[in-house]
This record gives structure tokens, C-alpha cells and sequence, in this order.
């Protein structure tokens, strides 16, 4: 997917290389396995769009796995003006309309990787509650968020599964950054989950486990 240049806008520098693959250890992901490995027959979101290499490592394990371009449906729903565009009752709703369409309870885990961070308030809150609407109770969610405070624009990433620790992280541009989000911006958001796990890396993505 490539995103054209704008206010606010997801880009890819007008279709320039934006960078090499990253080999990204994880421990957030490690930890998500580790339900993949215990439980049978599971029900999983990948929220990046549909990905050869996930959907093996996931059926791979004998679950099923669904996907929702959620960064996609921001730019068909905002255009350029991005950020700005997010503000608009017209566009939000359609953007809620179009995204998370499944029925309650419809999954026991959830890849939603960088994609939050995109969204601006109110609508990142109807986002995560969308997410826990389609959730089943005891259900983990995967969540990055850039944590490097002084950076004005924060990259974008496709997900890829290389192994259960493994990640292949494929810069697709980036946007500038809306908020900054620390772990107590983040238990306000996730304040009707069940609980948060934070995890400590060595680079600039803050991990976060939440349980439905």
C-alpha cells in the first residue's frame, strides 16, 4: 500500500525506498505464543492486512486467522489531510463502519501491532473499544507503540512472523506523531481491559500485552 503526500499523512516519501527490512527480537510476541502453544482451535486478528508469512505461522499452529487492513481503511476514510480529517463526525464514523465489522466476541487473541498510535482522540477510544467488543474475555492483545519522546515523526512498519521471538519489521513510511504514549496514558485507554503487561526493549517500540 502506498500513501501519497499530505498534511498529517502516512507516506512512503512519494514511493522512495524508506528503508531496510528490521530483524526484531520480541518478547511481547514470545509471550503471545505462548497462548498459541497451550490452547487449541483459537480465533486470531491480524490487524495489518492479510500476510503469507502470518497466516502459516498461525494456521501453522492449527488456529484460524482473520485480518483487517485497519491503516487501509484510515486512508481510504481520511485522504491526505489526516490528521485533521480524523476530527470530522463524517469521516470517524466512517471509518468506525468500516473497521472491526465482527461479531462480539469473535476472538481469543489479536495482532494490532503499531496501528493505534495513528489515531487521534475521540476516535482511538472508539477504536479500542471496538477491539474489545470483538474480543473474547480472557483474550490477549499484541500492541506497539513508538517510545521515543523527541521524535516528531514516528515510522510505520509491516509485521511479518518469522518465528515465535522473531519478527521482520518492512518500514512503509510513517506519519508525524500524534501523542505520546507512556504506560499511564496507556492504562487510561485500556481502562476497561482485564490488565496491561509492559515490556522493556532495548529500542524505541513500547510492548504491551492486554488481557480482554
Amino acid at each position: 500500500m502506498r500513501f501519497g503526500a499530505g498534511k498529517g499523512v502516512l507516506t512512503n516519501s512519494e514511493g522512495k525506498d524508506v528503508g531496510r527490512p528490521i530483524v526484531r527480537h520480541s518478547s511481547g510476541f514470545d509471550q503471545f505464543c505462548a497462548m498459541l502453544q497451550t490452547q487449541e482451535n483459537l480465533s486470531i486478528l491480524d490487524m495489518s492486512g492479510a500476510s503469507q508469512a502470518n497466516i502459516s505461522f498461525i494456521t501453522g499452529l492449527g488456529h484460524r486467522i482473520s485480518s483487517d487492513d485497519i491503516l487501509g481503511t484510515m486512508q481510504q476514510c481520511f485522504g491526505d489531510d489526516f490528521l485533521e480529517n480524523q476530527q470530522m463526525a463524517s469521516n470517524a464514523q466512517r471509518f468506525l463502519d468500516q473497521t472491526l465489522t465482527f461479531p462480539d466476541q469473535s476472538f481469543d487473541g489479536a495482532l494490532v501491532w503499531d496501528t493505534l498510535q495513528f489515531l487521534t482522540s475521540p476516535l482511538l477510544d472508539q477504536t479500542v473499544a471496538q477491539l474489545l467488543r470483538v474480543m473474547r474475555p480472557g483474550g490477549l492483545m499484541l500492541v506497539f507503540f513508538n517510545a521515543d519522546e523527541k521524535l516528531p515523526r514516528i515510522p510505520l512498519y509491516n509485521y511479518r512472523i518469522q518465528d515465535q521471538k522473531t519478527l521482520l519489521l518492512t518500514p512503509r513510511g510513517g506519519s508525524q506523531r500524534i501523542h505520546f504514549f507512556n504506560n499511564r496514558t496507556l492504562e487510561k485507554i485500556f481502562d476497561k481491559a482485564a490488565s496491561l503487561k509492559f515490556f522493556l526493549t532495548r529500542d524505541n517500540l513500547r510492548e504491551v500485552i492486554v488481557r480482554r
